[in-house]
């Protein structure tokens, strides 16, 4: 989440605080259904509305896929090592 993001959702939820706080009369089972609405309402908002775009990384990736299908690798053989080993004798 960006700064800016994570500075509005505390704000909101400090407000829903004081407003649960100060509510007085109204009773308990209408206050935990009015705060599962605004929970839900702000999921929404935080989820569809203000997700991020896609960035230009993304799609560059999905545009080279297209481009570009995926070819077989071919077995790689395997390389002679450069090191000898020389058989000792017990002393």
């Amino acid at each position: 989440m960006k700064k800016s993001s994570k500075i509005i959702l505390t704000l909101i939820i400090s407000l829903c605080l004081i407003g649960i706080f100060t509510g007085g009369a109204i009773s308990f089972l209408t206050l935990l259904v009015i705060g599962a609405i605004s929970l839900a309402l702000l999921f929404l908002v935080f989820h569809f509305i203000a997700a991020p775009k896609e960035s230009g990384y993304k799609k560059a990736v999905k545009q080279s896929k297209r481009l570009h299908p995926k070819r077989e690798q071919a077995v790689s053989k395997k390389k002679k090592s450069s090191f000898k080993v020389i058989d000792g004798g017990k002393k």
